[in-house]
């Protein structure tokens, strides 16, 4: 396994240091040298102001800065520091399968999913947050402990919060949460006394658009590629947004649709009755959630949920009939699907509206929804309080239409 991490993240190295030439090199160049600009900025003393590409909470600034510590290139530096942290979230999955008395599974979900992303997976910072995330999912079950490690998350990229929904009822939900909240406002008070616009950020976000790769955009794209849409999409905010007909009223779908994710989810939560195993199934669904309903889905985000479905498949389910394990075999096919579009057919989608491109996003985006309303529905399943009657297996029994 480690001979083929090795094989392959040198792969990944060469082609994104263009040693093999891969796409067009400012694909990957270009977020790399924009955290470049950003680390000297932060080396200044504070963070980035009126940048609207600016968007993430002040421990960010931790995974653009270290680069800068090492010798050779900013670039190369940080293509080695996200492949230590590649190498550092495999090593957890190790541990963590060794503990739970595992198999290889869950390595090689990571080793060959994560890889299937291409270079895209060690030109983007998201490796450092999907390392916090993992260490969250697998260092240990402690509420405290885990909540603070989803703290250190949350200041890094907001997203980890999701990994508190499989927390159980009573103490372990207040435990976990109220350490991730306490850690989170320590950081950022920190950040605040430290440097000036630390928390520029919260309002960063409300003047995203739709960007085309989301799946609330998928019709217009389609619509595009077909002819039957007079929109057309323009660079904002760091990426490729629709603009249009039907987009204002297609955003406010969007901004809708989160919500009534978490309302699912919390319907889910106040009914279940979870066991120690649940967390990490509830954990996939939470990310798939945000990920499908959000106005935002860059290509790099597939990091995050490769990141979670390695760990849920190192989990033995208590019930193989109503694990997760399906909805991690729809990941890994979007995870590829991504890799081939960014940047293989990137201007087809993001700039000039061709079908093949388009088709693919179409694709890739149809099977990360149903992966997200399979894994709610798994995960009602599995936790229902009648399956989980003595005798009485869990396939037997109705979800919630979603």
């Amino acid at each position: 396994m480690l001979v083929v991490w090795a094989v392959t993240r040198a792969g990944l190295l060469l082609a994104v240091t263009q040693f093999i030439p891969v796409g067009h090199a400012g694909h990957f160049e270009n977020d790399v040298s924009l955290y470049r600009d950003w680390s000297q900025t932060l080396l200044a003393g504070h963070f980035p102001a009126g940048d609207d590409k600016w968007q993430y909470p002040p421990l960010a600034a931790a995974p653009m800065v270290v680069p800068r510590l090492l010798p050779w290139s900013y670039h190369l530096d940080f293509y080695l520091v996200a492949l230590l942290c590649d190498l550092g979230i495999l090593l957890l999955l190790w541990r963590f399968a060794h503990k739970v008395g595992a198999g290889r599974t869950g390595l090689w979900t990571w080793t060959v999913g994560a890889a299937l992303l291409g270079p895209l997976l060690i030109s983007r910072y998201d490796l450092t947050v999907t390392l916090v995330a993992v260490m969250a999912l697998t260092a240990s079950a402690v509420p405290v402990v885990r909540g603070a490690l989803i703290g250190v998350g949350l200041i890094v990229k907001v997203w980890p919060v999701a990994l508190l929904v499989g927390l159980r009822r009573g103490r372990e939900a207040l435990a976990g949460a109220g350490s991730a909240l306490a850690v989170a406002a320590a950081g950022c008070g920190v950040a605040v006394l430290l440097m000036p616009h630390a928390l520029d950020f919260l309002a960063a976000q409300e003047g995203r658009g739709l960007q085309i790769e989301s799946p609330a955009a998928t019709p217009f794209a389609l619509a595009r590629a077909f002819g039957w849409w007079d929109g057309y999409t323009n660079y904002q905010h760091g990426a490729m947004e629709a603009v249009g007909p039907g987009v204002a009223t297609a955003e406010q779908l969007a901004l809708f649709a989160t919500p009534v994710a978490l309302a699912l989810l919390a319907l889910w939560w106040v009914r279940a009755a979870p066991n120690a195993g649940t967390y990490h199934d509830a954990a996939l669904t939470a990310v798939l959630f945000l990920v499908v309903t959000s106005r935002v889905l860059s290509p790099q985000y597939m990091t995050w949920v490769a990141g979670v479905a390695a760990v849920v498949m190192t989990v033995r389910p208590s019930d193989p009939g109503a694990g997760q394990r399906p909805v991690v075999w729809l990941v890994l096919a979007a995870t590829l699907l991504t890799g081939i579009m960014y940047p293989w057919l990137e201007q087809d989608y993001s700039w000039t509206g061709d079908l093949p491109g388009t088709l693919v996003l179409a694709v890739r985006n149809l099977i990360l929804v149903v992966a997200a309303i399979m894994s709610f529905v798994r995960l009602w399943r599995s936790t229902s309080r009648r399956s989980r009657t003595v005798g009485a297996p869990a396939h037997r029994f109705a979800v919630p239409t979603v």
